[in-house]
Order: structure tokens, then C-alpha cells, then sequence
């Protein structure tokens, strides 16, 4: 019995993924139908984007969007339903109702949940002959794409097949976890060992005040200096939208906090005592001490350690964060003849390392799949 031969297959469910799945998924009201499966690593799908597990709808990965400077996101939120509001202490950008999460909810909720493999690594992607009739065989003088079909082979050793491979997953851990043959261009390759994935080396820590917010804006965004015990270096309002609780958000290199590398509410304890700190010496602005010690005494906390997830960073105790990623042609380009694609924010051309880049990403592969 031979093996079904998909017309496409995604590795991998972050945004830009699920972005292609669902541009494939609508063509079926259009034109012909396109097969195809979609192949996560993790046990969910979302990559970076992700809400906090009490409910609150808290960013723990992506969260801005600047409606007038990302029309690809603004109008990918607009399809869905899905509405903005002003982060309050800082009105240029906006955050997501509902959270970043919820594109994931949406744009899983529209897909055929049988197309979709989570806990499914991939560990090699192979190009091979298309077997043939009779005499007719795959030789160098008729090579082209429509002799070749590709191969993907998983961690447990399941093999699948398709006309066309995307990858959409971060190019510095493609480059690690999956074997090409025949092997990607050099310049392909060395784009993608270069490569970083941007903000995969933060620890997202959110402190949790079950009451609105109550402090002023003015001293609820800024910049920290971390050190020994003091793991953040930026800390932002992380309130809902309802505001029936209220939240700060720290980036942090959890690293730094020596004694909290496995202990999350003493890492949360040391952003707080951080906050505390920076606030009592803040400049000419008066803080009253009875803000700074409620500050101090959070109802709830949230981490999300991003340098343990395997597929996600290349790095489990970064000492640093990589500056944001520019625009990599070498990424964007497909190899195999076109049969094999490059999706992902990071191989986008416009903005690369936002959810910005990830939606732009899927419609330059899509309209690149259109043409096979």
C-alpha cells in the first residue's frame, strides 16, 4: 500500500504556521482542496504566544501590536474578530483582548483538528525521487520539482510525505534539530547558524494584585538594571483590559537570580523586591512608601521560562539578550526548487522577529504555494 503523498506539510504551529494552514484551509471555497498536516513539536500550539494558566488573559510571550505601523497584523485581527486596547501606560502601542493566546484559540478553532500533530518533532526532511511509471524515471535532464517529492521523518521514526515542505520555526533551531538532504545552499545555511531567535532567552514574570489597578501610570513602565538577585531589565502594566486584577510584567534573565533557577516564587519575590527598589529612588517623582510595600505583597504570580523550551530557544541560561533581528534575504528563500519553503518571523523581510514578520512571513509562503 503506498504512502499518502500530502500536497503540503507545515513544521510547525507557532503563529506563522497556523497562518499557512489557514490560508490553505480557506482556498477549499475557491479551489481544488489542498492536503496538508501540520507537524508541532511541543504539545501545543502558539510558539511564542501564550497566556498566563489562571485565566487573566495576561501576556506571557508577544504581546504589542502598533495598529498603524502593522497592517498585516491589524488586518489578520480584524478576520478574526479580535479587538485591541491601548496599553495603559503607554498609548503608542496596543495589546489584544483576550491576549496574544487568543489568535492561537481562533485560528485552531477554524481548523480540522485531524491536520494538526502536536508532539511531533521533526528530525530529518529528505528530497527524493517520485516514483514513476513504467520507463519513466527521474533523471538529471528532467530534474524539477514535480519528479521530487520530500520526505519528513519524526522523532519516533513515522515517516510522511508531501509535494511541498514549510518550515516555520525559529532558523537557529531548524539548523540544529532537523537533517537536510540533499543539504541547504550555503548561503541558506549560514544565514540560519547565524540566526537568533529574538526575546527566546527572556523569563516573563507577571505579578498578580487581585483588586484594579492602583498605582499611577507614571511609574508603571520603565527600564532596570539587573544584577546579582535583581533579574529584570524591563518591567511593563500587564493589567487586562477589564481590569479586574491588575499586573506588572518583568522581562528578566532568571540567571541572575542564582538561588531562584528552579524556584518560581522566589524569582517573582526578587522582581518585586527589584520594583520596590527602583521605585524608593526614583528620581524627583515622590512614591508614597504604603504603594511600594502593596507593590511588594502580590496576590498571584505567573513565569514563563522561554530558554527551557527545547523548541523554542537555542539557549537554556542566556546571560544576555540578542538585539532584534534585521531582515535576512537568505531566510526568506525557498530551496529544492521551490518545493521547500521558509516561514517564521524571523524570515520575514519587513518585521522580522514580531508577530508582524510571522503573519507576513505566511503570506509570502502562500502566495509562493499558490504558484506549485
Amino acid at each position: 500500500m503506498s504512502m499518502m503523498v500530502y500536497d503540503t506539510i507545515i513544521v510547525g504551529g507557532g503563529l506563522s504556521g497556523l497562518l499557512v494552514a489557514r490560508h490553505l484551509h480557506n482556498l477549499a471555497g475557491v479551489s481544488p482542496a489542498k492536503t496538508w498536516q501540520l507537524l508541532e513539536a511541543r504539545s501545543k500550539l502558539g510558539g511564542r504566544l501564550e497566556n498566563d494558566v489562571g485565566g487573566h488573559t495576561i501576556d506571557l510571550g508577544a504581546a504589542w501590536v502598533w495598529p498603524h505601523h502593522q497592517p498585516r497584523m491589524r488586518n489578520l485581527l480584524k478576520s478574526l474578530g479580535i479587538e485591541t486596547f491601548s496599553q495603559p501606560d503607554d498609548p503608542s502601542s496596543t495589546r489584544i483582548k483576550g491576549g496574544a493566546a487568543e489568535i492561537v484559540r481562533r485560528v485552531g478553532d477554524d481548523l480540522q483538528a485531524n491536520n494538526i500533530r502536536t508532539n511531533s518533532p521533526v528530525v530529518a526532511c529528505k528530497r527524493i525521487p517520485q516514483q514513476r511509471q513504467g520507463n519513466d524515471t527521474c533523471t538529471e535532464e528532467n530534474r524539477s520539482s514535480s519528479n521530487y517529492i520530500i520526505s519528513i521523518e519524526l522523532e519516533c521514526g513515522e515517516k510522511l510525505e508531501a509535494r511541498n515542505v514549510v518550515v516555520a520555526a525559529p532558523p537557529k533551531l531548524v539548523s540544529k534539530y532537523i537533517n537536510f538532504d540533499p543539504p541547504l545552499s550555503h548561503e541558506k545555511q549560514t544565514a540560519m547558524d547565524r540566526s537568533q531567535t529574538w526575546m527566546a532567552g527572556v523569563t516573563k514574570v507577571s505579578l498578580v494584585y487581585n483588586e484594579a489597578r492602583f498605582w499611577p501610570l507614571s511609574v508603571s513602565n520603565g527600564g532596570l538594571r539587573p544584577g546579582p538577585n535583581r533579574p529584570a531589565f524591563q518591567f511593563y502594566d500587564a493589567s487586562p483590559e477589564d481590569n479586574n486584577v491588575s499586573a506588572i510584567t518583568f522581562f528578566t534573565l532568571a540567571g541572575l537570580s542564582s538561588a531562584a533557577k528552579d524556584d518560581d516564587k522566589l524569582l517573582a519575590k526578587h522582581c518585586a523586591e527589584q520594583l520596590a527598589s527602583h521605585l524608593s529612588s526614583y528620581g524627583q517623582t515622590y512614591v508614597p512608601d504604603a504603594l511600594v510595600d502593596k507593590l511588594k505583597s502580590f496576590d498571584s504570580f505567573y513565569v514563563k521560562r522561554w530558554p527551557l523550551e527545547k523548541h523554542i530557544s537555542e539557549d537554556d541560561d542566556p546571560q544576555g539578550i540578542n538585539p532584534h533581528p534585521e531582515p535576512v534575504s537568505a531566510l526568506a528563500k525557498s530551496e529544492w526548487d521551490g518545493q521547500l519553503l521558509f516561514a517564521g518571523t524571523e524570515c520575514d523581510l519587513r518585521s522580522p522577529g514580531v508577530m508582524e514578520g510571522a503573519v507576513g512571513a505566511a503570506l509570502r509562503v502562500f502566495e509562493e504555494l499558490k504558484k506549485t
